[in-house]
């Protein structure tokens, strides 16, 4: 009875309900609705690359033809076509980012568009509805629960927090939204793990800022502050991501940031961990202003840091000197 009461908090159409069998079809119901009514926003997309043709999933992100998806569906990116219904439009690439695998891609034509939602507000147990096309098949839901957020995959790091979903996915399921009971999109299947009985979703925040970098600067903008970060040997302290090393003349050198400061936040993500590093890595801008506040002298202080272009030639920035292996999220498997 409490997974029902659950569900029934969920929705105002399950809270309704006082009999566990209404509750059951009414909770059917609602997952119905919100199949019917986004179905025209998710699209079959068709590419090619030397290997041959590829298909896999994306949706609609915006009244004007922007659509979400996976790298791996764009192939060489030069002749994308979008499967909507009967129609077959032509699609240009706009962005690519390797950090996450996701790719923006656009037609010209006022499409219809799913809400975003936040996946911050995402939760252990939270049900996650997945639509895509199978390879070959028709447009098909998916359902499952989240399972838990994690950093790594395999003993590789992705560059920030996917979440975890018990959700089945099949072959061409790449690219697909996962929506919460609102109907609002809050992540995007990247991977099948488990011989697929679950999947890895990157939170949609994540890809909201890829897209607002494309919408501002038309290009992606990574941004660096110049910080090597190491464990702090403490064990009493907020946390244990001590700076290690400031470059002469990075963003966070000349903003009076210190060795030895203990880094609380970056931005809006806390810091606990050295691993916390990835999140707060990706989500700067260059060009822009992010707030970092340290533990110094066993008082908590604020520094404005203006991040800058990442020198190196990585095409993701990393705060972190910590010999840690960094991956983009592994690809669906077949």
């Amino acid at each position: 009875m409490l997974g029902l009461a659950l569900l029934a908090a969920a929705s105002p159409l399950l809270a309704a309900a006082e009999d566990p069998a209404d509750l059951g079809a009414g909770f059917e119901e609602r997952v119905k609705e919100i199949f019917a009514f986004n179905r025209t926003a998710v699209v079959k997309i068709q590419s090619a690359d030397r290997h041959g043709r590829i298909e896999g999933t994306g949706f609609y992100a915006d009244p004007a033809g922007t659509i979400y998806t996976v790298i791996d569906v764009v192939g060489d990116g030069k002749e994308i076509t979008v499967c909507q219904g009967t129609r077959q439009l032509p699609a240009k690439l706009l962005v690519a980012d390797p950090r996450t695998g996701i790719a923006l891609i656009k037609v010209e034509a006022t499409t219809p568009f799913i809400p975003i939602g936040d996946s911050a507000k995402v939760e252990v147990a939270t049900p996650l509805i997945a639509l895509g096309f199978p390879t070959d098949k028709a447009l098909a839901p998916s359902f499952g629960l989240v399972a838990g957020f994690d950093k790594e995959y395999l003993n590789r790091f992705f560059r920030t927090t996917h979440i975890r979903a018990n959700l089945p996915v099949q072959p061409g399921l790449g690219g697909a939204p996962a929506l919460n009971l609102k109907g609002e999109v809050v992540g995007i299947v990247v991977a099948g793990v488990n011989g697929n009985s679950g999947c890895y979703i990157l939170p949609i925040n994540a890809a909201e800022k890829m897209r607002a970098d494309f919408a501002v600067y038309g290009e992606l903008r990574p941004g660096w502050v110049g910080i090597s970060v190491e464990p702090a040997p403490e064990t009493n302290l907020p946390s244990t991501a001590r700076v290690a090393n400031l470059q002469p003349y990075a963003p966070a050198t000349q903003a009076g940031l210190r060795e030895g400061d203990i880094l609380l936040r970056v931005g809006d993500v806390k810091i606990e961990s050295p691993i916390d590093i990835f999140d707060a890595s990706f989500y700067l801008t260059a060009d822009s202003d992010t707030t970092i506040a340290v533990l110094r002298d066993g008082e908590r202080r604020e520094f404005t840091v203006r991040a800058t272009h990442n020198p190196s030639s990585s095409p993701a920035p990393d705060l972190t000197a910590l010999t840690l292996e960094t991956s983009v999220a592994p690809s669906p498997e077949p």
